[in-house]
């Protein structure tokens, strides 16, 4: 009996009965040319402010090393820093990372003791959209900016302190893998050697990976002492 059993599944595989099955993996669509699966558009948009996901500190002293000086100004902290690594926020400790940008005094340490009239927090929201060949979100984040500015030493100049870049959302489709950095690319004195305004220059830069294509970009934004902040397309 178990042999004819044998012989009959034989015969149906060999006359195509089950060629359905065998044959599926030839018949599956080609995925490199599946639009649902390729990042085909970004698009970035300032959105209603969200709130960070790490606490933010008050004013106080910088942490981290001096980055650069320039024209009478040191920035202070750390240069470049992952926010989301393989679509989940990166949190390394309570604060995340920020930047200082303050007046260079020669022979002392940068200190924000000696420092006054800051102002309340600036917050600005920004969306990064990646959408498939179908027009669909596959990967969604967005990000906070966050920096303080006015900062005056015995009156004079307008400096930055605590700016940074935080995750507040982030959507990631199956198949797709995200990841996004900030980076200080730059200071400057926009204003007078006797009136100084320090301004920064940031650069968030994102990579997706889907199955079949890797799609990378960045967005650059200004901030200053004066208050400024201005998307740089």
């Amino acid at each position: 009996m178990m042999f004819k059993s044998i012989l009959l599944a034989t015969i149906l595989l060999s006359t195509g009965v089950f060629s359905g099955v065998s044959n599926s993996h030839a018949e599956s669509p080609d995925l490199h040319n599946n639009p649902a699966l390729k990042i085909t558009s970004v698009s970035v948009s300032e959105v209603e402010t969200l709130s960070p996901m790490l606490e933010l500190p008050t004013v106080g002293n910088p942490i981290g090393d001096i980055i650069t000086t320039i024209d009478g100004i040191i920035a202070v902290g750390q240069r470049i820093w992952k926010i989301v690594d393989a679509g989940r926020p990166v949190i390394t400790t309570k604060l995340a990372p920020m930047i200082s940008v303050l007046p260079h005094l020669e022979g002392e340490n940068p200190t924000l003791n000696q420092m006054a009239s800051w102002s309340a927090p600036k917050v600005r929201s920004y969306r990064v959209s990646f959408k498939n060949g179908f027009g669909s979100e596959v990967v969604g984040f967005t990000y906070t900016i966050y920096f303080q500015f006015n900062g005056s030493l015995k009156g004079t100049g307008k400096y930055i302190t605590n700016l940074k870049v935080q995750a507040s959302e982030i959507y990631t489709s199956w198949g797709f893998n995200f990841d996004a950095t900030s980076e200080l690319v730059g200071i400057a004195n926009v204003g007078s050697m006797d009136a100084p305004v320090a301004s920064a220059t940031m650069q968030i830069s994102y990579t997706v990976k889907g199955l079949v294509n890797e799609s990378r970009s960045s967005q650059g934004f200004y901030v200053d002492g004066a208050g400024n902040i201005q998307v740089i397309p």
